[in-house]
């Protein structure tokens, strides 16, 4: 099966994010390019996507790797997340488009299908709720903050994925995402801003439970 660049990319970061790739597990180019059907210089742009969210380490010469659990790092994104997140909630209400709003709206219906369905492999979802993130983040209008957000996403979604993912847990999420979705209808900013930082801090509370507020 032959993938496009951004499909393979999407996938190796879906392995990386639910641990189908352990830490610390080698990448070997010539694996991923049989398995993707890609060759070298693509495989290495998707690479530099992927150590831009810190999702792999590479050293020259040596070889490429699934970055290590650093929850330390991951306390310090988070903290550093929760004021970005607001300052996105708070544009994204006053400049999401409506093919924006289109697009937040058919993430949530696919997810209520495969919500009802008995058969669903919640791991999949989380492609959906980063997707949903990430619609939010492209309707700020700020490429830096985007890009930003996107980095720290997915490291927050790796983590989470370790510490908390249960089919409870990911239901929360999208009911979250409900709440905000009305808001951005609304053009509400302060409620856009209130959800995205509260969507945060719940999470950073979870790390703090995890390695100690004063770690």
């Amino acid at each position: 099966m032959s993938f496009t660049k951004q499909a393979a990319y999407e996938e190796l970061r879906y392995r990386i994010i639910t641990q189908q790739l352990a830490p610390g597990e080698l990448l070997k180019d010539k694996d991923l390019m049989e398995r993707y059907g890609i060759g070298r210089t693509p495989l290495r742009e998707v690479f530099l996507e992927l150590q831009n969210e810190g999702l792999i380490k590479r050293v020259p010469r040596a070889g490429t790797w699934v970055a290590p659990m650093d929850f330390h790092f991951l306390k310090q994104v988070t903290e550093i997340r929760i004021g970005l997140e607001g300052i996105a909630g708070e544009l994204a209400a006053e400049r999401i488009s409506e093919q924006q709003l289109a697009e937040l709206d058919s993430i949530l219906e696919t997810v209520k299908a495969h919500e009802a369905d008995p058969k669903t492999n919640f791991e999949e979802l989380l492609k959906y709720e980063s997707a949903f993130h990430n619609v939010i983040y492209a309707s700020t209008g700020n490429p830096q903050l985007e890009k930003l957000l996107r980095n720290y996403q997915s490291v927050g979604a790796r983590f989470w994925h370790s510490l908390v993912f249960s089919r409870e847990q990911m239901a929360e999420q999208f009911r979250s995402h409900r709440l905000m979705l009305a808001a951005l209808k609304k053009r509400d900013k302060k409620t856009c801003k209130e959800i995205t930082e509260e969507h945060i801090r719940n999470y950073a509370g979870m790390i703090n439970d995890r390695i100690g507020p004063e770690s």
